[in-house]
């Protein structure tokens, strides 16, 4: 039996804020490199000190208080490509990120939220999610042992809220918001990996701080791990970390990871 290797994301909120519980996670579970979004802090400030005292290694495209992007592991990390490699600006944001840990490509990536089905912040999410694919289309060229991980700020389907007729007209679920996420996974041959093991309802990554977020049954999973078509086999889990939003301030999101045997 091959070495397993474990990939996660976790949208932190603000890294710094959280870095104990970060270092905390990494410590009990070792995953082979977590993919962070939400890291809100510029190049210059990162923690890389911390980490690598700990023993994780960094690569990390910031910017002050906003977005950010990081993909930590235990080796050093190859090939590390800030935003993204197609050329695409994203607004002049910080939120993708990619390098080569053991062999597999691993893109993190923070989606724009989009902020309404009327802002133009929407139209923004759309075309990040044409530049994704672009780049992700031609990533696999390269590296067809790929990893992309994230917060994709839509929830797949009606297993993936907790109130699917309401949350139909907001942000993150509406119908249209559900077909760029469909069309992006059918046109790169990425697979939810989630999905590709577990069909269990109500399975959440993300919890609404308007609720305090303590409520285990009203949430939606928007945070992705997923396999590039030669990964997709060797899939063996996914798990949603949740005993973390126990935590005194914890993200509203938890880690989720994925374990396989490539």
């Amino acid at each position: 039996m091959p070495t397993a290797l474990s990939f996660a994301t976790w949208n932190v909120n603000s890294l710094r804020l959280r870095l104990p519980q970060v270092l905390a996670w990494l410590e009990d579970h070792q995953p082979t490199a977590l993919a962070l979004q939400e890291t809100k802090v510029e190049d210059g400030l990162f923690p890389t000190a911390a980490l690598e005292t700990a023993g994780w290694y960094a690569a990390f495209h910031g910017q002050k208080s906003y977005n950010g992007v990081a993909i930590l592991a235990r080796e050093p990390l190859q090939d590390i490509t800030n935003g993204f490699a197609t050329g695409y600006a994203a607004n002049g944001q910080a939120r993708l990120i990619a390098a080569t840990v053991q062999g597999v490509r691993v893109l993190s990536a923070y989606v724009p939220n989009g902020e309404s089905l009327t802002s133009e912040k929407f139209a923004f999410k759309e075309a990040f999610y044409a530049a994704l694919q672009t780049e992700v289309s031609a990533a696999l060229v390269a590296h067809p042992k790929l990893v992309l991980a994230g917060d994709f700020n839509i929830a797949w389907d009606e297993r993936d809220v907790h109130s699917p007729a309401r949350m139909a007209k907001e942000i993150g679920f509406s119908l249209t918001e559900r077909q760029w996420l469909h069309t992006f996974a059918a046109n790169t041959g990425l697979t939810d990996a989630f999905r590709q093991t577990d069909q269990t309802p109500n399975i959440y990554s993300w919890f609404d701080y308007r609720t305090y977020g303590r409520n285990p049954h009203t949430g939606m999973r928007i945070d992705y791990l997923f396999t590039s078509p030669v990964l997709t086999p060797a899939v063996k889990s996914v798990t949603h970390h949740t005993a973390v939003r126990g935590l005194v301030q914890p993200s509203d999101h938890v880690p989720v990871v994925v374990e396989l045997y490539p």
